[in-house]
Formats: structure tokens, sequence, C-alpha cells
């Protein structure tokens, strides 16, 4: 039987249903559901964007297989890696907290 990945332990591609942005969820396969925003950056810029609540992920992504959110630790992830990472999904200041909302 040919490998088919979860499709709840990976990075699926999606829209903020508050800002309308593009962003990648990934459900399972850690600890919480992870919304990073979709643009890829390289790990020198997702680390200067790194705040306490807000976490830089390594995105694996391979021809044969659907990309995957790693959590980037900071003693075990070097700024040598070469692959994109994403930051988590904060949206813009002023984005109401329910979409339609009035306030």
């Amino acid at each position: 039987m040919p490998y088919r990945p979860d499709p709840k332990t990976t990075a699926t591609p999606g829209v903020c249903p508050r800002c309308d942005a593009p962003v990648l969820q990934q459900r399972e396969g850690l600890p919480y559901t992870v919304t990073a925003d979709a643009a890829r950056l390289t790990p020198d810029a997702a680390a200067r964007l790194v705040e306490p609540n807000r976490l830089a992920w390594c995105l694996r992504e391979a021809k044969w297989s659907p990309p995957r959110l790693v959590e980037v630790l900071p003693g075990f992830h070097g700024l040598a890696c070469g692959r994109a990472h994403v930051i988590d999904h904060r949206c813009p200041a002023g984005t109401p907290a329910v979409r339609g909302a009035l306030w």
C-alpha cells in the first residue's frame, strides 16, 4: 500500500478567519494547534521576529512528502539551517476579535 501522510500532521495552507491572511495550520503532531504566517523567511529573519508568545517554526518540505512544521529550539536548531522558517500568525492591530463585529 502506498504511503499516504495523515493530513492532520502536515502543515496545510489556509486563510486566517479573522484577517484573511494566508496561513499554514498544523493541527496534530505537536502539543497544540499551530497557525503560522505562510510567508517563508530565512532562519535569521525568523529569529529576529520571535517574541515570548510568538514562536518560529522550521518548515520541512520535501518532494515526496507534504510540508510539516517543526519547533525551532534555540539549543538544538542552528541559524545555519537551510530550510525556510515561518512564525506564529498574529492578526494586524485593529482586526476585530470576531468577523463581522461592529466594534
